[in-house]
C-alpha cells in the first residue's frame, strides 16, 4: 500500500491523488510510514536490561512554627 509523507511536518496521509499533486509530500512505502508495525520479532518482547523501578520518597515533616501556622490560618478583614 502506498502512502504519502508531508516532507517539512512529517505527517503520513493514506495515498490520494489530488494530495499527491502537492509538492510538499513525498510517496512513501509503508514500511517508511509505520516502522513499528515492522519491527523483527526477535525485539518486540526485549525487556529493558535496566531497572525503571522508581522509590516513593517519605513525606517531609511540616517544619513550620505554630505562630507562624495559627497566623496564616487567620481569616483576613
Amino acid at each position: 500500500m502506498k502512502y504519502l509523507r508531508h516532507k517539512e511536518k512529517g505527517t503520513i496521509y493514506s495515498w490520494n491523488q489530488y494530495i499527491a499533486l502537492n509538492p510538499n509530500v513525498e510517496e512513501v512505502s509503508e514500511e517508511e510510514a509505520f516502522p513499528e508495525r515492522h519491527i523483527p520479532k526477535a525485539q518486540r518482547g526485549r525487556k529493558p536490561k535496566v531497572s525503571l523501578a522508581t522509590d516513593v520518597l517519605p513525606e517531609e515533616p511540616d517544619l513550620t512554627p505554630p505562630e507562624l501556622a495559627e497566623e496564616a490560618s487567620r481569616g483576613l478583614p
